[in-house]
Formats: C-alpha cells, structure tokens, sequence
C-alpha cells in the first residue's frame, strides 16, 4: 500500500493555513476597497483549495496488485493493468540548477486517470511496477519519462516491439 506520510503533508498544511490567515485577516479586520476584496476573497479561495488537496492526500492510499492500481479514500477509482493506455512521469524543478523538485506520476487507464506525486511512500517501486505494466501493453514512454525514469534508476522492460506512447499493438 502506497500513502502519502503526514510529515510530507505538513509543509502544506502550514502553506495552506498562512495563505488563509494572511487573506482571512485583511478581509475581517481592514476595509479594503473593492478591488483588495476580490484580489484576497480569489486568494482565501486558492489557499482553501490547497488544504483541502492536502486533506484528500492524507486519507489517499494506492493498492497495486496483479490485476492493477486501485486509488481508495474520498475519492475512488482504479485501473486494470491491461487496460493502462498511457503514463508519464514529469519532474519539476524548484531550482535552476535542477537539483531540488519533485515528480508526477500521471496513469490513464479504462476511462480514469490517476495522479500520484513522488512525496508518497514507495514512489520509485511504484513507477517501476507502472513501468512494467506499461510494457507488457506496448506503451513506449516519451524522451521526457525515459529520462526521469532513468533518474530513478528504472530501466523500462521491453516485452514488446516499439509502438508510439500511449497507443498499444493492434
């Protein structure tokens, strides 16, 4: 089972709480004129939202099995591993010299998507699992995800011929 740690949470918990309390606080305490209000009222709104993504995170859990990836908590959904039809795996840098950043693992799949962030517990062992599944449908990853891939030390199995990403064999 595959959860995102409450301490890889808490840095968005705190981000989350000082956006509000940073827009909340003007709002209740100043007069500001109309333009402020709408500025802040979009903001409190944005900060709201971020919680709330990090509340979702928390009780998110991904169960991988032979058959294939089940995402349970608040929201349900899962795909079987012959029915994945495309995935990426993107890094986003927080630094221009690229060494500090995070990835994102995208999975579609019998009409549900998944989207999986590289703070969750086992990230590496999941996108080898993913990679895996992934070749034994066709799926040849694009220049972006080989490359992250192969950041993380994977090496993508070749089961079968080259097809373009995210179509698999006729």
């Amino acid at each position: 089972m595959f959860t995102y740690p409450l301490r890889s949470l808490l840095g968005s918990y705190l981000r989350a709480l000082f956006g509000v309390t940073l827009t909340l606080v003007p709002l209740l305490l100043l007069n500001p004129i109309s333009v402020i209000v709408y500025l802040l009222v979009f903001l409190l709104c944005a900060f709201v939202w971020y919680g709330l993504r990090a509340i979702l995170r928390q009780f998110t859990c991904f169960e991988v099995s032979g058959a294939g990836i089940v995402m349970s908590g608040p929201i349900r959904r899962h795909i079987k591993w012959e029915e994945l039809d495309g995935f990426n795996l993107n890094y986003y840098s927080t630094r221009r010299d690229r060494e500090a950043g995070w990835m994102h693992l995208k999975l579609k799949g019998g009409g549900a998507r998944l989207s999986i962030d590289s703070s969750i517990s086992g990230f590496e062992e999941l996108v080898r699992l993913v990679s895996q599944a992934a070749a034994e449908n066709g799926l040849v990853p694009d220049k972006n995800t080989a490359r992250n891939m192969q950041a993380l030390g994977i090496t993508r199995p070749d089961r079968r011929p080259s097809v373009a990403f995210g179509t698999a064999n006729q």
